[in-house]
């Protein structure tokens, strides 16, 4: 019996691997392929279009990540298509306000948009920056209606 759990075991740490969730980063450039595999002999899943989307890493294989998007699509991407610059999806409509304890409300976000993560410190709200045309607005908004960083994870700027 005991040496049933010996050989178990080695062939657990064998076939385990590395997990990276609550790793995110963001897409360098306007045009990013999601892959089915880990290389360019690979098929192409999705096309990205759209800079900064965030994405959460799942593993590693040398020059390869494993990514997960927001709707739970999962591929490879390499490593030089992604950016350690977090930014975030707004996943619920609600005011992006002034300070964390106020109700000025410096603009209505809607789903969907990409925000510049500032900095996250502990407790219920992230500061973020969108840019919208030629517009800049930054304040506090509540951690809990963005997709691209865990639950009680700190950023700091």
């Amino acid at each position: 019996m005991m040496n049933n759990k010996m050989i178990f075991l080695a062939l657990l740490g064998v076939f385990s691997f590395p997990v990276y969730a609550g790793e995110y980063a963001s897409l360098k450039f306007d045009e990013v392929n999601m892959r089915a595999g880990p290389g360019e002999r690979f098929p192409i899943k999705w096309v990205y279009q759209e800079k900064h989307y965030p994405i959460e890493v799942l593993d590693r294989f040398e020059l390869w990540r494993q990514v997960r998007d927001k709707e739970g699509e999962i591929g490879w991407m390499h490593q030089n298509m992604l950016t350690k610059n977090r930014y975030v999806i707004i996943t619920q409509e609600a005011s992006l306000l002034k300070k964390p304890d106020d109700v000025k409300s410096v603009a209505v976000l809607q789903p969907g948009v990409i925000a510049k993560l500032d900095r996250c410190p502990a407790g219920d709200y992230c500061r973020i920056t969108v840019r919208h045309m030629d517009e800049k607005y930054s304040g506090w908004y509540r951690r809990s209606n963005l997709w691209g960083l865990d639950n009680s994870e700190i950023v700091q700027e």
